[in-house]
C-alpha cells in the first residue's frame, strides 16, 4: 500500500488560485473512520469561501478542499460494520475530496447501486442531499403543487428541477441564458423563465392565475428573492438555500403575514456534522434513509442522472473557475488521476 498520495492543498487562507498540487502522507485511521480511494470529486460554489477562510467552518491549515467524493473503500476502522473494503461509495466530507484518497467518518459514507457510476455519484451526497431534504423536510412539497426554482441550471437548481418533478410538482425554472433554460426543460422543468427579477411577477401571474407558486427554492437571493415574495400563493413556503447572486436579501415581515408565507432557512450541513456541534451521528439514520430514497429513484430511472461537466485533475483551475463564474450547466466534477 502506498504511503503518499497526490492532492490539492490549501496552505493559507487566501485566493483559491493559490492552491497547490502536492504529495501528502497518508493518514492513520481512527475509530469510526474509513479510507476512500477518490475517483471523482464534486466542485461546489463554497470552495472559494473555504479556501479564503470566510465559510462558517474553518478547516485547520493545511487542508485539502472538496466536500463531495465518490470512489472505493480502501480500509475500514475496526468498528465500522455497514461498509466493506472494495465497496463503491459516495461521501459527504468535511473536506478532502480534491485528493487521490481521503480519510473520513463512516457516518456520511453511502454505498452505491451497481448501475450508478462513480462520476455521477460525486454530484449526489451534498448537492442532491441538500435539495431532497429541503423539499421534503423543509418545505413539505406535495404532489400537484407549483415549485419555483431559481438558478435552475446550476448544480443545486438542476437537482431541484429533477427532484421537484419526481415529487409530482409543476416546476417553473429560472435561468439566465437560453441554453440554461433549455437544459432545465430537458431535465424536468415544465416552464423556463429568464432570471430577470423585474419581469418575474408578471410572468408568474400568467402561469399561475389562481394566486402564485406554492414553494420557492432559492439558492440565489438578491433581487430574485425580493420578487419571489410577490410570486407566492397564500400558505406558500420559501426555502432560503444560499446567496449565489451576491446580495443577502432582507424582507418586511408584513408581506409574510398577509399571505401566511413561511420563510424557511435550510442548512443541510446541520445534518452531516457541519453545525456548531457535530450532530452527524444523531441524524445519520434520517439522512441515510433519505439517501436511500434518492439512490433508489436514480437506480430505477425514475429521474434523470445528474447533469455534469467533467474536468481532469490537471485542469482543476478551470473546473473551479467554471463553477464560480456560473458558466456550468449542472455539476462540475473533477476526475482524480
Amino acid at each position: 500500500m502506498i504511503n503518499h498520495y497526490q492532492a490539492l492543498l490549501c496552505t493559507h487562507y487566501g485566493d483559491w488560485r493559490e492552491l497547490e498540487v502536492t504529495q501528502l502522507e497518508r493518514l492513520c485511521l481512527k475509530p469510526g473512520e474509513v479510507r476512500i480511494r477518490v475517483r471523482h470529486a464534486g466542485v461546489g460554489f463554497a470552495v472559494s469561501l473555504f479556501v479564503s477562510g470566510k465559510y462558517q467552518r474553518k478547516p485547520p491549515l493545511p487542508f485539502t478542499p472538496g466536500t463531495e467524493a465518490a470512489g472505493e473503500i480502501l480500509e475500514l476502522g475496526p468498528d465500522v460494520t455497514h461498509l466493506r473494503v472494495g465497496q463503491r461509495v459516495m461521501a459527504a466530507l468535511d473536506w478532502g475530496a480534491f485528493g487521490q484518497e481521503v480519510v473520513t467518518q463512516a457516518d456520511t459514507v453511502y454505498g452505491l447501486p451497481d448501475n450508478i457510476n462513480l462520476a455521477d455519484a460525486a454530484a449526489l451526497p451534498i448537492t442532491y442531499g441538500t435539495v431532497w431534504s429541503s423539499l421534503e423536510w423543509g418545505a413539505s412539497l406535495n404532489s400537484g403543487e407549483i415549485l419555483l426554482v431559481h438558478g435552475a441550471s446550476g448544480s443545486l437548481g438542476m437537482a431541484a428541477v429533477q427532484i421537484g418533478r419526481l415529487m409530482g410538482a409543476t416546476v417553473i425554472a429560472t435561468a439566465s441564458t437560453e441554453a440554461k433554460r433549455e437544459a432545465a426543460l430537458k431535465n424536468g422543468a415544465h416552464y423556463a423563465l429568464t432570471s430577470d427579477a423585474t419581469h418575474l411577477v408578471e410572468e408568474i401571474k400568467k402561469l399561475c392565475p389562481q394566486g402564485g407558486v406554492d414553494v420557492v427554492f432559492d439558492p440565489v437571493g438578491g433581487d430574485l428573492f425580493d420578487a419571489s415574495v410577490r410570486c407566492c400563493a397564500p400558505q406558500s413556503r420559501m426555502l432560503v438555500i444560499g446567496y449565489a447572486g451576491g446580495r443577502i436579501p432582507e424582507i418586511k415581515t408584513n408581506l409574510l403575514l398577509v399571505k401566511n408565507i413561511s420563510l424557511i432557512g435550510f442548512n443541510y450541513g446541520l445534518y452531516i456534522g457541519w453545525g456548531r456541534t457535530d450532530a452527524r451521528k444523531k441524524f445519520a439514520p434520517l439522512v441515510r434513509a433519505m439517501i436511500d430514497k434518492l439512490l433508489t429513484a436514480l437506480s430505477r430511472e425514475e429521474m434523470p442522472l445528474p447533469l455534469t461537466q467533467r474536468f481532469a485533475f490537471s485542469d482543476w483551475e478551470n473546473a473551479i473557475d467554471t463553477t464560480l463564474s456560473r458558466r456550468a450547466i449542472g455539476k462540475v466534477i473533477l476526475d482524480l488521476p
